[in-house]
């Protein structure tokens, strides 16, 4: 089935057992400090578990105050080891290969993850996402960080560690000095492109003093995307310098915290897959070591076809290892409909680290909670009725069938999936059917009966005699009493087909995550589309990196988006809104689609305690909300059971 996928290759002298690589992400599962957690190891040992062939951890820091997040790993202090070396020892428990990525965040950090400390740059500057005023580095601070490099690869190679991944990628200081964009120094660091090389120079032959032969690579931007940055002209002259100077594997990515779009680190789901392919392709022709390409890949046949057709050595699949840790495992046995896939989505693995805090991941509800919910056999089997098929219900019954439980889905639809079904069809959002489809196959594996078109009522209730209940009827459209509100379509039926498009004037009532995607699928097929909304911007409900792609589409189709407008009746060819001044507004209207958001659904709740002792309610059928409460609280209910 696959050609390179499984084959071993070498990064220096270590074997990595297959092509499949889990790059560095951001967790804050670790201490202030720079201590490791439980947390921690769990999360990485279910990779290891998962047959991952490198397995590259979140970026180290190597100095106190170095930090572009609150509580990512050190290498800083000695006492870091310990921990270190159990997490290494776990994890060569399996096949799997560990290798530790270090950095300094440069100006991409702030004073309040780093103890109040003024970020420092080659430049004083300021990064125009993190916007805090970096502080001009000294040469004697940048020789002092030179050898804290050296102590930090010292540390890793005693910890156990299979080699090092330094990160001269995504915007961070190394980035920095690597870069025109931020580098305007005119000593010894700054200008040609020698002197900008010179730290990673410097840094390289430091460490290799410290560890030897050891493996260390590299990884950086191929394309900044920002203007004045580096391009991949410079990338590819880069690449040769690199290997010159004694790495053993290059690792492509691209992008900065500035770039635009600002999706080029952490690519959301309209964005191409595989989409820094050609730029590493052309550094594997120019180097003689290995080439590590990550990017929006989560198919494993999309990976070894990568491979086969000369694109990279290796293959890096950060989110895909995060909604599926066993990925590998699955993908190996030929498994592919039971691969849990990345969306694209970050609301769980990104939009937290916005705000301080842990990943986690809509896919899988298990990342970050590996150390504290072991899935384990129940002692009491028991008879399990799920009622809804929707990501909660479907969460629910594949994490209670895992652990031995005789499970039942009731679906009054035709089909699974909930609001997902419908999620799936605004355009750049496919990928979404990936959730249902495998969550369903999931379940027909692990010997759930799956009941469609099945209404659940007092009398099923009692023919199956559950001993637990999970109600997971989801949400509805929310009808405000507006005068009129027949008139209108839901966008849910209209993202499902129900209703034809109107080649007349659309107006979508709502400009929430719904409402906007639904009028740029709308718009697609009728240009002559109008948002109302009124709250005084759109998209509030969305992440802010998949929302700056979305307002960017929506703007590019032209269509006519008010704010401030609340909607006052709704007629057979009109609708009527106040505007922001308090004026009445009417513009004609052939089709009018209500997207006011969800509301609560949940008619069984009193039927189901009055026949059953255990029952629990989850997802939309607790409250209207987004997909990532719903599958944490299938996942939590299936473990309680």
């Amino acid at each position: 089935m696959y050609t390179k996928l499984f084959t071993p290759m070498k990064v220096g002298n270590c074997e990595i057992p297959n092509r499949l690589v889990v790059p560095a992400m951001v967790t804050n599962y670790c201490t202030k400090d720079g201590f490791l957690t439980d947390r921690y190891i769990k999360y990485i040992e279910e990779k290891a578990k998962g047959g991952w062939g490198m397995i590259i951890t979140e970026d180290y820091n190597v100095t106190e105050h170095g930090k572009g997040y609150e509580r990512i790993p050190g290498f800083w202090l000695d006492e870091h080891i310990e921990l270190n070396k159990k997490l290494t020892s776990i994890v060569h428990q399996y096949d799997s290969k560990i290798f530790c990525q270090m950095y300094h965040a440069g100006r991409q950090s702030s004073p309040m993850v780093n103890g109040g400390m003024q970020p420092i740059a080659p430049a004083a500057t300021k990064d125009p996402t993190c916007m805090s005023l970096a502080r001009e580095m000294s040469i004697e601070e940048i020789h002092t960080l030179v050898q804290e490099f050296k102590e930090a690869a010292r540390r890793c190679k005693e910890s156990g560690f299979d080699g090092i991944e330094l990160h001269c990628a995504h915007g961070y200081l190394l980035a920095e000095f690597l870069s025109p964009y931020v580098n305007k120094r005119v000593d010894q660091y700054g200008g040609c492109f020698d002197n900008r090389v010179r730290i990673v120079d410097e840094i390289i032959a430091a460490m290799r003093e410290a560890v030897g032969d050891f493996p260390i690579q590299v990884r950086i931007s191929g394309n900044e995307y920002v203007v004045g940055g580096r391009t991949e002209a410079e990338t590819y002259q880069l690449v040769r310098h690199l290997e010159e100077v004694g790495f053993d594997a290059i690792h492509v990515s691209n992008g900065v915290y500035a770039a635009h779009p600002l999706n080029q680190i952490i690519a959301p789901m309209f964005t191409n897959h595989a989409l820094n392919m050609d730029t590493a392709e052309q550094v594997k022709k120019l180097v003689n070591i290995p080439v590590i390409l990550s990017n929006r890949i989560n198919e494993p046949m999309m990976a070894d076809t990568l491979l086969v057709m000369g694109k990279a050595d290796f293959i890096g699949m950060a989110r895909g290892s995060l909604a599926d840790p066993h990925l590998p495992c699955k993908a190996q046995k030929g498994q592919m409909d039971q691969i849990n896939y990345c969306i694209g989505c970050l609301q769980g693995c990104e939009w937290p680290l916005f705000k301080n805090d842990s990943i986690t991941c809509l896919v899988n509800p298990r990342v970050g909670r590996e150390y504290e919910c072991e899935i384990t056999e129940a002692e009491n089997k028991k008879n399990v009725m799920v009622i809804g098929g929707g990501p909660a219900g479907l969460m629910a019954a594949r994490t209670a069938a895992m652990r031995g439980h005789k499970v039942s889905i009731y679906e009054a639809q035709e089909q699974l999936g909930g609001q997902f079904r419908s999620a799936a069809y605004p355009i750049g959002k496919g990928e979404l059917s990936t959730v249902t489809s495998s969550y369903r196959a999931n379940n027909e594996a692990l010997g759930v009966d799956i009941h469609l078109n099945t209404e659940v009522s007092e009398e099923l209730i009692k023919e199956v005699n559950p001993d637990a209940i999970v109600i997971a009827t989801g949400a509805k459209p929310t009808v405000p009493p507006i005068k009129g509100i027949e008139n209108t379509v839901t966008a849910e039926d209209m993202l499902l087909g129900k209703h034809d498009i109107s080649n007349g004037a659309i107006v979508v009532c709502g400009g929430g995550e719904v409402g906007g995607e639904t009028a740029h699928y709308l718009a697609e097929k009728n240009p002559n589309v109008t948002i109302l909304e009124m709250q005084s911007d759109i998209l509030n409900d969305m992440m802010p990196m998949t929302k700056t792609c979305l307002v960017e589409m929506i703007q590019q189709s032209g269509i006519k988006v008010n704010t401030n407008a609340k909607v006052l009746e709704i007629t057979e060819n009109s609708v009527i809104y106040e505007d922001q001044n308090g004026q009445q507004v009417t513009i004609p209207a052939d089709q009018v689609v209500s997207a006011f958001g969800y509301k609560a659904y949940n008619p069984l709740e009193e039927t189901a305690k009055k026949l059953c002792d255990e029952v629990y309610v989850v997802g939309g059928a607790i409250q209207a909300g987004g997909a990532i409460a719903a599958t944490k609280e299938g996942y939590e209910a299936g473990l309680k059971i």
